[in-house]
């Protein structure tokens, strides 16, 4: 078969000061994380690397990183566990999805809302964008 024209790698984590919350391992971790993003402003990193043929027809990369600051209202007790009930946390970085429920714990963003979802749209666009320019 033909080789790919371009393959896209990446991933998010949740960083409050420190410390990395990736996925929740269980319920418990889910309201623990929500509990320590509570009332404060925490960072979304994405890594995205792009493979490609390069001129030579070698395999070339680019690499970049994006980061969104997040900041979250105070979140009660019953909410916190409504929201891990509802399981939407289970399979997202920092125990929250900005696209669905866990949106309404935002009280303010700086930076690529998209990231935020997983994927920076607007800074892949522009590497691409370059690598056609090259």
């Amino acid at each position: 078969g033909e080789s790919p024209d371009l393959v896209i790698g990446g991933d998010t984590v949740v960083a409050l000061d420190e410390m990395i919350l990736e996925k929740p391992q269980d319920k418990a971790d889910a309201e623990r994380m929500l509990r320590e993003l509570s009332g404060h402003t925490h960072s979304v990193f994405s890594g995205v690397a792009l493979l490609y043929a390069g001129r030579d027809g070698a395999v070339a990369e680019r690499l970049f990183t994006e980061q969104t600051r997040v900041t979250f209202a105070e979140l009660s007790a019953g909410v916190i566990k409504a929201y891990v009930e509802s399981g939407e946390p289970m399979d997202k970085a920092g125990g929250y999805g900005i696209q669905a429920a866990g949106g309404t714990f935002v009280s303010g963003i700086s930076g690529c809302y998209y990231n935020v979802m997983g994927f920076p749209m607007h800074s892949f666009c522009r590497e691409v964008a370059s690598l056609i320019d090259e």
